[in-house]
């Protein structure tokens, strides 16, 4: 049956992935999940059923069973208990009690979009361009970044037009943590803060992680990823922002700049002599080392945004995770820098 009562912080802070989530994002998974409480004797989940949600023993015991009929026991307090019991989806072995259990269950959804706000939010800002001699040009600072390289010709001019300038006062916030995204803005002119709130020993405080100007750009990770402003921007001076609508992002921006490739296009790759190819899995380290693509190699997503300007020029990299929200962001970064960039669609059970 269902349980009103939450799981601890500090047991969540032992899980894999919520080990590495800030304290404001560990509060979010805890009030998103559920805590379960089974019989002995019960079936949490049967192997082959669908599985939308990660399932975390936190007390008790259960048998875990394969299509072998091999049974793995598990109980509270090992080290195989920091995952979850199966994320493969459907599920591939089926649970069954072997004592009173209580279970932590959170929507695999959810912390997927958390992860990729998470590992987003320490990297807000892309520049486009430094100094400050285009104030009154930031078309030309657009254009000469190489996230235009992979844009039609054709969707250039149809993208300027749709932007539309926006009048901003000192003091006014222009997006805030948290809210839904529904914007992509470059500065025209005037200055603005970027600020995080974040939870540290409980207590709320606001940190400033970048001050942008002319020319920089913001707001693109929460319309890529789906997910909610990890960051808030306001204002240091009177000024002019340039803004673009998610819709018109995501058709003339994201999407002509994103390729897909499936698994069996992926082998015929790797298997071309002449394709220089690297999957990069931008999952957590303990996340990847649940299951990955073979010939991996494990990039999280905000280790890749530090060193992609150390990736080598002519490779092709396909990128992965498991939810899909951190490979497209990753991929359109990579994009953004000039790179060869595919997301792959279907990644096989545990990558």
């Amino acid at each position: 049956m269902n349980s009103a009562e939450a799981v601890p912080l500090e047991i969540l802070k032992g899980l894999v992935p919520f080990n590495t989530l800030s304290e404001t994002h560990l509060q979010d998974i805890q009030s998103k999940g559920r805590v379960l409480h089974f019989d002995k004797g019960k079936v949490i989940f049967k192997r082959g059923a669908a599985n939308e949600n990660l399932h975390y023993l936190i007390q008790g015991s259960v048998d875990l069973t394969d299509a072998s009929f091999e049974i793995t026991p598990v109980a509270s307090g090992s080290d195989a208990t920091r995952s979850a019991l199966d994320d493969h989806s459907p599920h591939a072995v089926t649970a069954v009690t072997t004592s009173p259990v209580r279970l932590f269950v959170v929507p695999k959804d959810h912390v997927d979009l958390v992860l990729t706000w998470d590992q987003a939010g320490s990297y807000v800002v892309t520049d486009l361009a430094s100094g400050e001699d285009i104030d009154n040009d930031w078309m030309s600072s657009l254009l000469g970044s190489a996230m235009f390289a992979a844009v039609p010709p054709a969707n250039i001019q149809q993208l300027f037009s749709r932007f539309e300038e926006v009048a901003v006062d000192r003091g006014e916030d222009v997006i805030r943590q948290g809210e839904p995204g529904d914007y992509f803005y470059v500065v025209k002119s005037g200055r603005c803060r970027v600020t995080r709130t974040v939870a540290r020993d409980g207590v709320q405080q606001e940190v400033e992680l970048a001050e942008l100007g002319p020319g920089d750009m913001f707001g693109e990770d929460a319309l890529i990823g789906d997910a909610p402003r990890n960051a808030s921007v306001s204002m240091l001076t009177d000024g002019a922002l340039m803004r673009l609508g998610k819709a018109d992002f995501q058709s003339l921006l994201q999407d002509p700049v994103l390729d897909y490739v499936d698994y069996e296009s992926l082998l015929a790759l790797v298997d071309d002599a002449n394709a220089k190819v690297q999957v990069l899995d931008v999952r957590l380290p303990e996340e990847y080392k649940q299951g990955s693509v073979p010939g991996s190699r494990n990039l999280p997503l905000q280790v890749l945004r530090q060193n992609i300007s150390k990736l080598e020029p002519d490779v092709c990299y396909v990128v992965t995770c498991d939810g899909g929200r951190r490979s497209v962001l990753a991929a359109y970064l990579l994009s953004q820098e000039g790179l060869d960039a595919r997301v792959l669609e279907d990644p096989p059970n545990g990558a």
